[in-house]
């Protein structure tokens, strides 16, 4: 066949076209499943939620005062197109042979369940952020939620507290870990599996990360773009942010503009004609189907925690090649004895929290039914240091390749030490002028009394005392027969238009 008929049938058969493009455009668009795209319903706040991860395109200090990458997860409630909840990582491929690498780095199952624990906590209100981020004057129902909520009554932003029921996920490795999995189980969450290769299975999720990068990302300094193409020269020796203020900046960002911003997909149900914002549309919805607050406690916040199961000998307990030791005399009464747990080969119950391992919690579930505190035997070497459990893991892979042991934890401690040294030092004068502090998480879940962090148990729900929800000015029936007239207030002809200022519209 001659060369000139070869690519003429190759433009006939729209081949020509296909291969102008990127290869990872061409990989998207045949992962993509066949129209027509099934769409996501909910009627309440929480029913379905999409939680998705993706590339930041952001460059931001890491906790080594260089430039690093960064993942953003999301949770979008379905219902109301409301950000309940993000999180923002560092990706760091880390240094070293393939298995041994220093310093890797990427979102964990931990990060994830801080992000679901943010959505059963209003958010609070940090210094420097805009008025019009305050709850109180956003279209939410603030004196609902005062009156069902105490928390509402602080300094908190303009973003709603909703409850996940249904979450909709990948399969990715963190959200196939048993802890992520043993955590919506004890929240009462129940997991929906994408497809693989399909993000029209989590379509808003998708679409909020693409206004997050028009509307906030493009914006930060740090910027990559969305590929290289688009990526300009010296991008990492630009005057970067430090993790935790993008992540304030972020929910700065969602508070003021994502909540209050009128969205295409949400309509009122009366007035189809009048967009909503997210705050607006939650102000419809829980005034349908109310709220009721669910407090974490501390004994709840411990579940959250990263589990270990341990053996109590007479130097302590070990975790990640660390011995912790309590003053208390619980901790020694259970020396020696076997949990009773046949499928744990009769070790003990422990969490910890990654972003503060200075401290453990060992449960007690055959003598006295409570947690009992541990500390890092070597904490004092650390004090007012902050480190992390991956800082420790780093530390101990760089110096068993310089042939020291993993059980030794006063060098290892040392080591750590060091390496913050190095850290607060950094590669510049003008970074080591700078205050760095190392990402450690959005949130702290408090593990103290339930009496020092302010959470009580929920009381219990009495159904006599429950309101009944405020119902329609017409029947149903009427709505669906097309007899529905307009109130006096309406002028003629305007259906799809909203009250007029100053006018009372109906519930």
């Amino acid at each position: 066949m001659p060369r000139s008929t070869f690519y003429t049938r190759m433009q006939e058969l729209g081949l020509t076209e296909q291969l102008k493009k990127t290869t990872r455009r061409r990989s998207r668009e045949a992962s993509k499943p066949r129209r027509p795209y099934t769409p996501s319903v909910a009627l309440r706040p929480g029913q379905l939620v999409q939680i998705d991860t993706s590339p930041l395109k952001i460059k931001v200090i890491g906790d080594d005062g260089r430039a690093v990458s960064a993942e953003l997860t999301a949770a979008i409630d379905v219902a109301s197109r409301s950000c309940m909840a993000l999180m923002i990582v560092p990706v760091v491929t880390g240094e070293g042979p393939p298995g041994r690498r220093i310093g890797g780095r990427a979102t964990k199952a931990f990060d994830l369940v801080l992000l679901l624990a943010q959505c059963f906590a209003p958010l609070p209100m940090r210094p420097g952020w805009d008025p019009l981020t305050a709850a109180r004057d956003s279209a939410l129902p603030y004196g609902q939620l005062c009156a069902a909520d105490a928390r509402f009554a602080e300094a908190v932003a303009a973003r709603p507290v909703i409850h996940p029921r249904t979450i909709v996920i990948d399969q990715g490795s963190p959200y196939l870990s048993d802890h992520f999995k043993g955590v919506c189980s004890f929240l009462g969450i129940s997991i929906e599996y994408a497809r693989k290769d399909t993000p029209t299975d989590k379509p808003l999720a998708e679409a909020f990360f693409h206004g997050f990068a028009d509307t906030f990302s493009q914006f930060v300094k740090g910027w990559t773009g969305r590929s290289f193409e688009q990526r300009g020269y010296g991008v990492e020796r630009q005057r970067l942010f430090s993790l935790n203020q993008v992540q304030a900046a972020a929910e700065e960002w969602v508070a003021l503009d994502y909540q209050q911003q009128p969205h295409e997909g949400l309509r009122s149900p009366l007035y189809p004609g009048m967009v909503l914002s997210p705050n607006q549309m939650y102000d419809r919805l829980v005034t349908s189907y109310g709220y009721r607050p669910r407090q974490l406690t501390a004994e709840d916040n411990r579940k959250l925690l990263v589990p270990a199961w341990v053996t109590v000998t007479d130097k302590g307990v070990q975790i990640d090649n660390r011995t912790y030791r309590s003053l208390e005399g619980p901790l020694w009464d259970l020396e020696g004895l076997d949990s009773g747990l046949a499928h744990k080969n009769g070790r003990w119950e422990a969490r910890y929290n990654p972003y503060y391992p200075d401290v453990a919690w060992l449960y007690d579930h055959r003598l006295s039914g409570r947690w009992i505190p541990v500390e890092f035997l070597y904490r004092h070497m650390l004090a007012d240091l902050p480190w992390t459990h991956y800082h420790w893991q780093d530390a101990a892979e760089e110096w068993a390749l310089g042939g020291g042991s993993r059980e030794d934890e006063v060098a290892i401690t040392l080591a750590v030490k060091e390496r913050h040294r190095r850290t607060r030092r950094g590669p510049t004068a003008r970074q080591a002028a700078e205050p760095r502090l190392p990402f450690r998480g959005v949130i702290r879940p408090e593990t103290g009394d339930a009496s020092g962090s302010g959470a009580a148990p929920a009381t219990p729900l009495d159904p006599d005392t429950v309101p009944a929800a405020p119902s329609l000015p017409v029947p149903a029936r009427d709505l669906d027969n097309g007899r529905y007239t307009l109130p006096t207030w309406a002028p003629a002809g305007s259906e799809d238009d909203p009250p007029p200022a100053g006018t009372a519209a109906p519930a």
